[in-house]
């Protein structure tokens, strides 16, 4: 039986989600000076900006030019990337840090993103297993993330494995703009 990719209509606002997840959604390690790829990546960030775990609004059009440049600026910036055939379905940004307390690499999740309309599929699930694979073989001594309290992709971080410490870790931040 011949897979249907995903299918986009004339506006190209809505994606409507036919892939067989499992033969038809390979994830990748992005390159950022693949125009492609890095088109991908700001249009998967600018539909999380916009969705209410995200920022509830469109990214800045500064923020869309800049952002590929400024991430090539950090060089443990890792972009991974789930695609069914040219159409991209999600990201999971990542930083190798280090911890102090086991002197070791850290793999820091930035961002996961999944499409809107192709969110329920596995395709999170895919790549934070390809994450976990890249982050064991670098050596790393965990994976951490953020994640706001109400968002529903919690449930995806605990089922695979992922937890708030105990003592229960926060993360806070300090806006500097």
């Amino acid at each position: 039986m011949e897979s249907n990719y995903i299918k986009t209509n004339l506006n190209q606002e809505r994606v409507i989600a036919e892939a067989d997840v499992a033969t038809d959604v390979k994830i990748i390690k992005a390159d950022l000076n693949n125009t492609k790829h890095a088109s991908d990546i700001v249009k998967i960030v600018d539909l999380f900006a916009r969705d209410p775990m995200g920022q509830d609004q469109a990214l800045d059009e500064e923020v869309r030019v800049d952002m590929i440049a400024e991430m090539k600026k950090v060089p443990t910036t890792m972009t991974y990337m789930a695609y069914a055939g040219d159409k991209a379905l999600g990201i999971v940004t990542c930083f190798v840090g280090f911890s102090t307390f086991t002197a070791s690499k850290v793999f820091k999740i930035h961002d996961v993103a999944v499409h809107p309309d192709a969110r329920g599929m596995g395709i999170g699930t895919m790549m934070l297993e390809t994450i976990e694979e890249e982050a064991r073989e670098m050596g790393c001594s965990k994976i951490t993330l953020e994640v706001r309290e109400d968002n529903p992709a919690r449930r995806l971080y605990e089922k695979q494995d992922f937890d708030y410490g105990d003592p229960k870790w926060y993360f806070m931040t300090k806006d500097l703009a």
